[in-house]
């Protein structure tokens, strides 16, 4: 019988970047597409005021407040904000040039998180702090941070009112993930400092106004939840190999 053939390496990066920039591409159109529209996004984010009032963990309002005075905060929790969703291919390109064996499940963790967010979306669209919290001072639009006043015009291909779950959270979270797993015997200590960017983005949508609590709770819900669904399939997909490799043999 003729040897099995060898599980196959990565797609070469000329073929994988562009359908990664394509997948990303798609992701934004869809969101869009599952647009609700504002009464619903409004009513939902009243209920999230609520329950946040319920359970006091709304700090929304006093930490937008507090950066009001100081310009240096203004603009560098804004620049973080807009700037931070960088880390995302970076973090992939780090991978993939110097953790190889880590880049295919985390890539794909990655692709989960994003889809998942999806039905997510469409479930439960929701207006975020800056457009239905009274006393929220949308100052990134006011102080046009990179082109931010564009960020309350609605146009084709954005969804603003989908901030439930927080994806910055997520996608920041994944890179905390991404880095802790690929250094955590080598590094360990790096490993355990990348856990401070997910902390810095959740605190940056919140003084912003871009999110509620409960939205950042979600992002990084949906990361767990990705990476345990990712694994399980791995897994599975490894019993089932070991399973019909021997069957072969025989």
């Amino acid at each position: 019988m003729p040897p099995l053939p060898s599980r196959p390496e990565q797609p070469a990066w000329y073929l994988e970047v562009p359908l990664l920039i394509a997948g990303y591409i798609a992701f934004g159109l869809a969101r869009a597409a599952v647009d609700r529209g504002e009464p619903a996004a409004t009513d939902n984010a009243l209920r999230v005021q609520r329950l946040e009032q319920l359970l006091h963990i709304a700090i929304e309002h006093p930490l937008n407040n507090a950066v009001l005075a100081h310009p240096a905060a203004i603009h560098s929790t804004g620049y973080f904000y807009r700037l931070s969703v960088l880390a995302v291919p970076a973090v992939l390109i780090w991978l993939r040039l110097a953790r190889r064996t880590h880049y295919g499940h985390l890539r794909t963790a990655l692709v989960v998180t994003m889809l998942l967010d999806l039905p997510l979306v469409w479930l439960y669209p929701e207006a975020p702090p800056r457009f239905a919290q009274p006393g929220i001072v949308d100052y990134m639009a006011t102080h046009d941070i990179l082109h931010s006043a564009q960020s309350r015009v609605p146009r084709p291909g954005v969804n603003l009112l989908a901030a439930m779950p927080s994806m910055h959270v997520a996608w920041t979270t994944w890179c905390a993930y991404a880095v802790w797993s690929a250094l955590r015997d080598r590094a360990p200590r790096a490993a355990h400092a990348a856990w401070l960017f997910p902390s810095a983005t959740a605190f940056v949508v919140l003084v912003t106004g871009h999110h509620y609590v409960l939205d950042v709770l979600a992002g990084v819900a949906l990361v767990a939840v990705a990476v345990a669904l990712t694994g399980w399939v791995t897994r599975w997909s490894r019993r089932r190999s070991g399973e019909f490799l021997p069957a072969l043999k025989q």
